[in-house]
């Protein structure tokens, strides 16, 4: 074999091996990532889980003797062509108060605010009311009709060959009981932090937050959430929120932090005010902070401190509803931190507001 032989065949040689270690390489990589995710729980994790507040409302299809279904309120989009096969989907975004309905399909075209019509159910549907503001948008094989709506609303979409029906319901029409969980902070304001700054108080509320809906999502209580997301979301809003929905309570979820030079204080207590004076049935705020407070001592085993009395805290003085703040632990403390940060532990925490949650509801059914 000529020398230049040899040396060609040198070459490929070592290419071969450096393939064949990245490929190693790579799947090393692959196996510890499949690894961490089992010890995280299979599918995605609280870290990496988009949650959204808009709701995905799918389309029942109609029989003609199910008109009773409309209800009292409802918006009707006459469809252009009759007969035709579109998909239809309704998007209800609860925080911003709009309503989304989109057609897709061949037969989409010709849409405009003429195809809109609004019925109630003495005859008198004041639309002004309910809805603010209206818009009418299509392209090649879609139209979509945005309302924005004045008020919260559980909307029902039905389908019949020729229209699409929007049935407008309050929460308690539809659900037996309703609450508002706010994560604390969001977005530009992080809330307190960990000594190293390291963990963040917005997003371990946040975290606990989307432990807690998981647990709801399961149950008849229908919960809205000021945020789902890292976005910056003003207190009024919080408290508007509660408001438009027509909810029994209101829970915002917190970290305490103590003096930057006494990291020893730790441990769980809850918030509620005193000057207000808001019940449901038999629940007060202060009932409703022990309540919280008694369960996730129980469920997590964390120290308990005190239900505090705090009026001057805006949510506390303005909420129309009994209201507190469950401050989880002490970020600033060490034991409280190393427990925070812990899936598991904030999957706790979250069964504990729940229990509690629990407890309060039944106080307002006596």
């Amino acid at each position: 074999m000529e020398m230049w032989e040899w040396r060609r065949l040198a070459f490929r040689s070592a290419g071969l091996l450096v393939f064949v270690l990245l490929i190693t390489i790579a799947g090393n990589l692959s196996s510890q990532k499949s690894f961490w995710q089992k010890e995280n729980g299979s599918g995605q994790t609280a870290q990496t889980q988009k949650l959204s507040n808009i709701e995905h409302v799918e389309a029942h299809v109609m029989k003609q003797d199910e008109l009773s279904r409309l209800g009292e309120h409802y918006i009707e989009i006459s469809k252009t062509v009759t007969g035709q096969a579109i998909s239809v989907r309704l998007d209800n975004d609860y925080v911003e108060r709009t309503m989304t309905l989109t057609m897709k399909g061949a037969s989409v075209r010709g849409y405009g605010r003429t195809s809109i019509k609004y019925h109630g159910g003495d005859g008198n549907f004041r639309k002004e009311e309910v809805i603010k503001k209206q818009k009418v948008s299509q392209t090649h094989k879609t139209a979509r009709f945005t309302f924005c709506m004045n008020r919260i609303y559980e909307p029902e979409l039905l389908e019949s060959e020729d229209a699409c029906y929007i049935v407008l319901r309050r929460p308690k029409e539809v659900y037996s009981h309703v609450v508002v969980i706010d994560a604390g902070h969001g977005g530009d304001d992080e809330g307190t932090g960990s000594v190293d700054w390291k963990y963040r108080e917005k997003d371990s509320a946040l975290k606990i937050v989307g432990c807690l809906k998981q647990i709801l999502d399961g149950t008849d209580i229908k919960a809205y959430y000021t945020r789902l997301d890292d976005r910056d979301i003003s207190k009024r809003d919080r408290v508007r929120l509660a408001k438009d929905a027509g909810a029994e309570v209101l829970i915002s979820v917190h970290c305490n932090a103590s003096d930057a030079y006494d990291t020893t204080a730790k441990g769980v207590e809850t918030l509620y005010s005193g000057r207000k004076k808001t019940t449901a049935g038999n629940l007060s705020s202060r009932q409703l902070a022990k309540d919280i407070l008694d369960e996730v001592c129980e469920t997590t085993g964390r120290q308990r401190r005190k239900v505090i009395r705090r009026d001057q805290l805006y949510l506390m003085h303005h909420a129309d509803v009994p209201v507190t703040i469950v401050e989880v632990g002490y970020m600033t403390n060490r034991s409280d931190m190393r427990y925070l940060k812990k899936q598991k532990n904030q999957r706790e925490i979250a069964q504990g507001i729940y229990n509690g949650l629990c407890k309060s509801l039944q106080r307002i059914e006596k």
